[in-house]
């Protein structure tokens, strides 16, 4: 887990069962939903980026 969250912006859509993609330091990753959260991010919103597992980043909304 990173020690500050940062932003990202999501690229394709995330939910609690399907990863999407995230922009995040002017590349493309994969993510997913941090463990409790239960929602769906849509294209164009922030998230805070909390930890990176591989090469799958774990975010969650603002």
């Amino acid at each position: 887990m990173f020690s500050k969250p940062q932003v990202g912006v999501v690229d394709e859509k995330i939910t609690f069962d399907e990863p999407g993609r995230v922009k995040f330091k002017a590349t493309y990753w994969p993510a997913m939903l941090f463990r409790g959260y239960s929602m769906t991010l849509e294209p164009g919103e922030e998230v805070a980026v909390i930890g990176r597992q591989g090469i799958t980043l774990f975010v969650r909304p603002f």
